[in-house]
């Protein structure tokens, strides 16, 4: 039995395909997140502005191949599924190191200072415009970058479910 996915040009989409979808942004959202723990980040580490620079160069990077990937893709809706939480779980992770990195930097950036599991989250909070309040900027350079994050957000995913849409309804002659 072939579970079928919606608007494929090419047919129902195989068992294998449907898994595929799904654990490719799993396991590389897994990864990504493992890296941010492991890699050295910090006030001690050589390297911490290299490893900042590849993160926001591979964002870019990521976001140019996946829509490429998107353009020759027989099945675009799970592909597009894959997209958007790729380069969400990136998104995330490239904010979660600089608020971990401003906080291991400066003085009084937050209300309190921020371990790597408190950044991640604290950027999950503001990409999901939760805001619990429990964590807060308190520098005007942290404000600076949760704004950016916040008007991000909404153009990423404003801008991104715009895309995906004019692209799936594009590859699939839906216009």
């Amino acid at each position: 039995m072939s579970t079928s996915l919606p608007f494929s040009p090419d047919g129902p989409a195989s068992g294998r395909a449907v898994a595929l979808a799904l654990l490719r942004p799993l396991f590389g959202g897994a990864l990504l997140i493992a890296a941010y723990f492991v890699f050295p980040l910090g006030r001690t580490e050589s390297g911490t502005k290299f490893w900042l620079s590849v993160g926001i160069v591979g964002l870019i990077a990521m976001c140019a191949w996946e829509i490429r990937r998107f353009r020759n893709s027989s099945h675009p809706v799970a592909t597009a599924v894959e997209m958007l939480v790729g380069v969400g779980t990136f998104y995330v992770v490239v904010f979660s190191t600089t608020y971990f990195l401003m906080s291991e930097y400066g003085q009084q950036t937050f209300n309190e200072r921020l371990t790597r599991l408190d950044a991640l989250y604290f950027s999950l909070t503001v990409f999901t415009t939760t805001g619990f309040g429990d964590v807060a900027p308190d520098s005007q350079a942290a404000r600076a970058v949760v704004s950016i994050q916040m008007i991000s957000t909404f153009v990423l995913l404003g801008l991104g479910l715009r895309l995906l849409n004019v692209m799936v309804r594009r590859r699939t002659g839906h216009d």
